[in-house]
């Protein structure tokens, strides 16, 4: 009789368990006036959660933190939920109203459509509930904390909490001014070190920023603080992500600035000690014949380049990686077939099954390109094997 009753404890404990953890965020549908309109009706505010059918995090959000039970009665009572395609219907509108640049972005915005509160990136249950409140209060807001800076607050401890907000809401224009003004405030000391390190790695990027060029120059004294790789990582990344925005931009765009592109160009050309600068330069000067649309000048620079060695390896193939995909999205078919060419002599100088399977892989994205859909599946068959080998 006792092990019955032990028997039905359980049951009872298991069952309730599992009814307590069945609940989830009740998303709403509709365009985003409807959403708006039935805020104002409801009189709160709008959680939206900005997502990609690529990204992973947004994924594991979605799976592992909307379906908790805490968090969805806590949003459910709380806010009109939506959900929204980023790069889909009404997304890529709202995804630049709201300058959302990451994903998954969550949003929290008032009925009248005015941005109240942000945060980026795959958040824990207690973390997102904790957001959600800072939201409904408003007093800890980013857009508290901005109003609070335009108005002139300055003092330290307001700076660097507003700094943190901003890095965790992903603002880089925003991040990149405050931080900036804020170690301006700072005497030798108290820039060389690992304070002002953190602030730096975690928000500005702009390798034409002061305060970049200033730890570029005497970058040895902040190899006494912080490990030496770790330093030339960080520099290189900024110098790298600069320059992949003109090699990804689009042809002959509207946006395309000549003088920033010069001026960057001029900079780089200033730098003797530096191993990385001629590679910079290169992608520079075959950039820029993407972005003027002479694709056979990109090719030509290209062969030019390797011929020079200045790219090895992985800095070789991802060199060529970007340019090739970009040029399969152009009409130039007689550049593409002869790339694909190309892609084949590098395929039998790789020593590495790695190496030689990207380029195949490369091939195949120009035969697609080409119109040869059935060759272009086979060959990334084959591209999966070699890399094995």
């Amino acid at each position: 009789m006792k092990k019955i009753i032990f028997i039905l404890i359980l049951t009872c404990l298991f069952c309730g368990t599992t009814q307590s953890q069945n609940r989830s965020i009740r998303f709403q549908q509709g365009d985003w006036n409807t959403l708006t309109q039935q805020a104002k009706k409801e009189n709160k505010l709008i959680f939206l959660d900005c997502y990609t059918s690529w990204c992973g995090p947004c994924k594991m959000l979605a799976k592992i933190v909307f379906t908790n039970d805490t968090v969805a009665d806590f949003y459910n009572k709380h806010f009109i939920c939506a959900q929204m395609d980023m790069e889909k219907g009404e997304g890529p509108e709202l995804a630049k109203k709201y300058h959302v640049r990451a994903y998954p972005t969550l949003l929290y915005i008032d009925k009248e459509g005015k941005l109240v509160h942000t945060v980026v990136g795959f958040q824990k249950p207690a973390k997102l509930i904790a957001e959600g409140n800072i939201a409904m209060n408003g007093t800890e807001t980013v857009a508290a904390y901005q109003q609070r800076y335009e108005q002139g607050e300055r003092n330290e401890a307001f700076i660097r909490k507003f700094i943190d907000k901003l890095t965790e809401s992903y603002q880089p224009a925003l991040q990149d001014k405050v931080a900036t003004e804020f170690i301006n405030t700072f005497n030798d000391t108290q820039f060389y070190s690992r304070d002002c390190w953190n602030i730096i790695i975690r928000n500005i990027n702009n390798p034409m920023s002061p305060i970049i060029k200033k730890m570029f120059a005497n970058r040895n004294r902040f190899y006494q603080i912080v490990a030496k790789d770790s330093v030339d990582m960080f520099l290189d990344y900024t110098f790298r992500s600069k320059v992949s925005g003109y090699t990804w931009s689009q042809t002959k765009s509207p946006h395309f600035n000549e003088k920033d592109f010069n001026e960057f160009n001029q900079y780089l050309r200033t730098i003797n000690n530096w191993d990385k600068i001629p590679q910079y330069i290169a992608s520079l000067y075959t950039a820029k014949h993407w972005i003027d649309g002479d694709y056979r000048g990109m090719i030509d620079e290209m062969h030019q380049v390797l011929q020079y060695g200045i790219f090895r390896g992985d800095d070789q193939l991802y060199y060529i990686q970007a340019y090739i995909i970009q040029l399969s999205k152009t009409d130039a078919k007689d550049l593409m077939t002869e790339a694909h060419t190309w892609m084949q002599q590098l395929i039998d100088k790789s020593r590495s099954g790695y190496h030689k399977s990207e380029y195949m892989k490369l091939q195949a994205t120009l035969l697609k390109a080409l119109g040869q859909p059935n060759k272009a599946k086979e060959l990334e068959e084959k591209a999966r094997v070699v890399r094995m080998s």
